[in-house]
This record gives structure tokens, C-alpha cells and sequence, in this order.
């Protein structure tokens, strides 16, 4: 069970995801870096369990250290010189924290896209899109189901050569071109695959003017307050984008706003934006716990 946001309609999920996934990319204050950080990585564990925290500390946290190192030592833009290397380039402040800004932003967006791929399911995806884009609609339902199912395939072909014996022994080159055959077994499988699933929405109708289609989706009251909150929540954190009281440099020096009272706001509604998924969940353990505890 992934929870009671992740059974709401599929236009909350939509506009939430769209919502978080832009102002994680567009804000680069330190506090809204952190808050989008933290709720992402809670929901992630909220959906996939636990072991979203081994990726998060083994490979994700690694990622954000490579980025900051790989920007420190190619730019060297800043004022605060830490170190000057033998061939005159600058280890500075500033490329330095900038590089980390930007590590945390792209684990922050990876560990989003996990929960987009656990809460938007290809069923949300063909009933928000598939009406008025049918051809869009298949084509993103396909490229998101890619990257798991082909995965899966390569490793059922890895399994099934080792079976029949045919996993060449001899050093790493013979283990390059067993996986190389595996992954040509993967390709014309996933062509072939391609192909039959267009022949067969083809054959039923598929985009065709008129074609109508069940969907169990209906837009509830509980749905709709969860449009209305994030709409809400957004309305504060626009108004201090634009009005620049969220900004943060970090070129040529670092420069952050102070904590003034449209900070704090903004902070405040992002915050309720990025946990809306857990408070929504834990309200509703809360009241099932409540009728149960009653009957």
C-alpha cells in the first residue's frame, strides 16, 4: 500500500509532482534545498520502504560529493581562495558550495522522479492524457515503463544464458561479449515488443475520434482539497520568488537574503507543499485508526 495520496486522482498527483519537480529546479536557497531534499527522501521511503536509504547513502549522497568535487576543480570562479594549485587556478569557496548546491539538486530530482514512478502509475498517465493526446500519452506511458522492464529482461537473459551454459568463461573480455549478447537479445526483444503493442492499439481503436474508454478515476472531495492546498501553498512561494526575497548567489561571492518575514512564509507554504503526501497519509491512518478504534 502506498498510501492515500498515491489512490488520489490522478490530476492531484500531476499537478503536486509538477509543482515540486519546478521549484526544487528553480529555487537554490539553502533552506528550500534542504526542505525539498528531506520530503522527498521521506516520501521515497514512505513508497519503495528502507532500502531507498541505502541508495540514498551509497550511491546518491557519492553523487553529490563527485559533482561538488568535479565543479570545484573545473571552475574557479569566487572571491574566498582556499587553496591555489600549481598551475594557478583557484580552489574557491564558491565553487565549492555552488557545486554542492548543485550535487543536492539532482539527488533531490532523482529521488522525486522515484516517487512520480511509484504514485503516476501508466493507467493516471492514459487517463489525463489519453483523450486529448492519445499518441503522447502512449508514447510517455512506454519511455516510463523502459528503464524497469528492460532491466528486468536484461537480467532474466543474463540468468537464462547462465543456465543453458552458455556464459563464456576466459576474463573479462568474454564476459563483455556475453553481456553484449544479452543486451542484443534485450533490443530486438524490445523492438519486436514496440511493434506488437502498436499493432495491437491500432486494432483497438486507439486514438480514434469518438473511441470512448472506462476509467475508475473520479475527482473527490478529498481530492479536491488537495488541489486547493497545493494551489494554496504555491501562492506565497510565486509571490517571493518574484519578488526576489528567496534569491541566492553564489558567483562571484555567496549572497543570501536574511531570514525576513517573506522567507519565513515562503519556507512555511514550501513546506506544507513538499510533505503534503506524508500529512495526507498520516491524517488518514488517524482516522481509520479512530473508526476502528470506535467499532
Amino acid at each position: 500500500m502506498n498510501g492515500a495520496f498515491a489512490r488520489s486522482h490522478p490530476a492531484v498527483g500531476f499537478l503536486y509532482f509538477a509543482a515540486v519537480i519546478a521549484f526544487s529546479l528553480v529555487l537554490n536557497h539553502p533552506v528550500f534545498i534542504a526542505l525539498s531534499l528531506v520530503s522527498s527522501l521521506a516520501y521515497a521511503v514512505r513508497l519503495k520502504g528502507k532500502s531507498v536509504l541505502k541508495t540514498f547513502f551509497f550511491a546518491l549522497l557519492p553523487l553529490a560529493a563527485f559533482v561538488t568535487l568535479i565543479n570545484a576543480l573545473v571552475s574557479h570562479y569566487g572571491v574566498t581562495v582556499l587553496y591555489t594549485f600549481p598551475n594557478g587556478n583557484n580552489l574557491t569557496l564558491e565553487s565549492i558550495v555552488y557545486g554542492a548546491v548543485t550535487g543536492v539538486t539532482i539527488v533531490t530530482m532523482m529521488l522525486w522522479f522515484v516517487c512520480w514512478n511509484e504514485v503516476m502509475t501508466e493507467d493516471k498517465i492514459l487517463h489525463l492524457f489519453g483523450k486529448r493526446l492519445p499518441h503522447l500519452a502512449l508514447l510517455v506511458m512506454m519511455t516510463l515503463r523502459f528503464v524497469p522492464l528492460y532491466s528486468r529482461q536484461l537480467g532474466e537473459a543474463l540468468s537464462a544464458r547462465r543456465g543453458a551454459g552458455l556464459e563464456e568463461s576466459g576474463g573479462k573480455i568474454a564476459k563483455i561479449k556475453n553481456g553484449c549478447a544479452a543486451v542484443s537479445g534485450v533490443i530486438t526483444r524490445a523492438l519486436e515488443h514496440g511493434i506488437d503493442t502498436a499493432d495491437s492499439m491500432k486494432s483497438r481503436g486507439y486514438g480514434l475520434k469518438g473511441r470512448t474508454s472506462y476509467s475508475r478515476y473520479k475527482l473527490s472531495p478529498a481530492d479536491t482539497v488537495l488541489i486547493a492546498a497545493t494551489v494554496i501553498a504555491l501562492i506565497p512561494i510565486v509571490a517571493a520568488r518574484l519578488c526576489g526575497a528567496v534569491q541566492a548567489l553564489y558567483n562571484p561571492i555567496i549572497m543570501l537574503g536574511g531570514f525576513t518575514p517573506a522567507l519565513i512564509a515562503s519556507s512555511a507554504a514550501y513546506a506544507v507543499l513538499c510533505f503534503l503526501p506524508l500529512i495526507y497519509d498520516a491524517s488518514e491512518v488517524i482516522k481509520w485508526n479512530r473508526l476502528y478504534a470506535k467499532t
